[in-house]
């Protein structure tokens, strides 16, 4: 049964009308630049209470990682693109969410600022992300690189760990996929009957960011929706899914393409949950990210 928190947590959602900046594209628009604000692409101070933080500028976007406060006791680091819907600087709980597992695991977390839609699209986003993770995975071993994607950052993710193979470049040693949106079409019919039931998301918003950041490509070419592209010879995955949000039927298409590549695909779907649940503070994102650090720990073992 779906938690007494996360049914608060839902009900505030829909009273603080949440889902209204992806419902509508004239909303999305009139609103951008508060979801653009420049705080929110820095981490809240507290957070320094628990971690020390450093920063970096690549292709002239701020790329922060996060560390133990008195250094790392891991080798592991995880590189994670934040979602949004390619339009949104990162919201609280991805920082948290951050804090939380630099805590549990002792290791180093970056999360690079790539630039946003409009005015950007794949052709700024994805080179600065792929810069960033050269730069600062480049002393790091691939067996202690682990890529993160939430949301929109969930075709970053795919999209990085794809050129890396078409460059004949190491994976990492997994990959964690969080409410992923890996076909910016969003015209599933399972999206669209869950539409009213998402309290987050909302299919007409996406539609238009999956058009900014297509810019003239093709919404079904797999250099813009990982969706039709070939996952052969990608990292392990770990993907989390609830069954309110609308990206439901993207997570269960991430196994159906490891299915038919041979890469191994651990889904998990949470029934009551969700879009990014996993990062809020509920009993459910616990037992979650508890899933995700078994997933992690696997790869240790080989």
């Amino acid at each position: 049964m779906t938690s007494l928190r996360a049914r608060a947590l839902i009900a505030q959602m829909r009273l603080r009308q949440n889902k209204r900046f992806y419902a509508d594209p004239a909303t999305m628009r009139d609103s951008l630049a508060r979801h653009q604000a420049p705080e929110r692409s820095r981490p809240p101070r507290r957070m320094t209470d628990t971690c020390d933080i450093t920063s970096r500028v690549v292709e002239g976007c701020e790329v922060y990682t996060l560390a133990p406060a008195g250094g790392p006791t891991s080798p592991r680091h995880i590189f994670h693109m934040h979602g949004g819907g390619f339009v949104e600087a990162p919201e609280p709980h991805h920082w948290h969410f951050a804090a939380r597992i630099v805590a549990r695991l002792g290791c180093l977390y970056t999360m690079p600022m790539y630039p946003l839609a409009p005015e950007h699209d794949h052709r700024s986003i994805v080179p600065m992300v792929e810069r960033a993770y050269a730069r600062v995975t480049d002393t790091v071993a691939p067996r202690n690189r682990i890529v993160f994607g939430d949301s929109a950052g969930g075709t970053l993710a795919l999209t990085l760990v794809r050129h890396l193979r078409e460059r004949g470049q190491p994976q990492p040693a997994a990959l964690a996929l969080f409410s992923p949106w890996i076909d910016l079409a969003t015209d599933d019919p399972l999206s669209l009957t869950l539409d009213y039931r998402d309290p987050e998301l909302g299919v007409s918003g996406l539609k238009q960011a999956g058009r900014w950041y297509a810019g003239r490509r093709a919404l079904d070419d797999p250099e813009i929706s990982p969706a039709f592209a070939d996952l052969a010879r990608l990292a392990p995955i770990v993907v989390f899914i609830g069954h309110r949000d609308i990206l439901l039927p993207d997570a269960r298409r991430i196994r159906e393409l490891g299915d038919l590549a041979g890469v191994p695909v651990e889904l998990h779907e949470y029934p009551g949950m969700f879009h990014n649940w996993i990062m809020k503070n509920i009993p459910e994102a616990r037992r979650a990210t508890d899933e995700l650090l078994r997933f992690l720990g696997r790869r240790d073992d080989g």
